[in-house]
């Protein structure tokens, strides 16, 4: 059975100077108002028709809003970073009318801790133990992926639903703990579909690529900035068939699957960042079911 959005909370903030009226009311939705690290929360906001330049707040960071047509409402997309604290956090959502007053709403969410699981991998000792040339190297395309996770694109690429680049079983998890070698290592901040070599990866929403490279962890990547902070990644490439600055649709086919980089068989690393969060890329698609 389909969910279906609940009523959360109603709270009325009112222009200066302004009488309160049943067109004034200012209502938020969500589809749950407990969510767990790393999941992606979709907020909904029904305003009177007199508002406008809609946006949200949440700890901190500015969430743009668009309005759906379909439905008539704005909605905007928060990504709950894998490593947020547990806690009861609040959003909230102004928007202003033709003279610039402000009305807002507000609503609480409470975050949940993840278990997120440990894996203990075994690996070529060249594979873990670096020497300093490419320790270098490694560090310079870590600053250049960070460096483009904080640019923010003040527009809006992506539409409808997201899809899975390809049709492959989950083979690793978001968010495993991993021990290499008996080292503690960086966590999974994406997820591993199994697949052959070969396979067409395609985009999982509209965008504009923003890197094709080949790097020393990921091998052949791709990187896709949808807009307004999103960002969807892939990895261990066999090979590319976009390149920087090209627009991509949704579908659109990026390269195939492959095993370049540190990896052991053929498979697709695919990651998914909302305004810098490292969230479940399956938590995005069950956002839109």
């Amino acid at each position: 059975m389909r969910p279906r959005f609940v009523f959360v909370a109603i709270v009325l903030l009112l222009a200066a100077g302004s009488a309160a009226t049943t067109e004034e009311v200012f209502r938020l939705e969500i589809l749950s108002n407990v969510v767990k690290q790393g999941e992606v929360c979709l907020i909904k906001a029904s305003i009177p028709a007199s508002l406008r330049s809609v946006y949200g707040e949440f700890r901190g960071e500015r969430i743009p809003f668009a309005f759906n047509e379909k439905n008539r409402t704005y909605e905007g997309l928060i990504g709950i970073d894998m490593s947020t604290p547990p806690a009861t956090y609040e959003i909230k959502v102004t928007a202003t009318d033709e003279a610039g007053n402000l009305q807002s709403s507000a609503l609480a969410l409470r975050i949940e801790k993840v278990d997120f699981g440990v894996q203990r991998l075994s690996l070529p000792r060249e594979m873990v133990e670096l020497d300093a040339k490419t320790l270098e190297r490694v560090d310079r395309e870590a600053r250049r992926l960070e460096t483009l996770f904080q640019t923010f694109r003040d527009e809006k690429l992506w539409s409808g639903s997201f899809i899975r680049p390809v049709g492959g079983e989950l083979s690793e998890r978001f968010g495993v703990n991993r021990i290499i070698n008996g080292q503690q290592r960086s966590p999974h901040v994406g997820i591993d579909l199994r697949s052959d070599e070969g396979v067409p990866v395609l985009a999982c929403n509209s965008g504009m690529v923003v890197l094709v490279d080949d790097l020393f962890f990921s091998g052949k990547s791709i990187l896709l900035d949808h807009g307004w902070g999103l960002y969807s990644m892939y990895f261990h490439l066999s090979e590319t068939s976009v390149k920087e600055g090209d627009r991509v649709d949704k579908g659109a086919t990026l390269g195939r699957v492959g095993s370049t980089g540190r990896s052991t068989g053929p498979h697709l690393h695919w990651g998914i960042r909302i305004n810098g969060a490292r969230v479940d890329p399956l938590s995005l698609l069950k956002i839109f079911d």
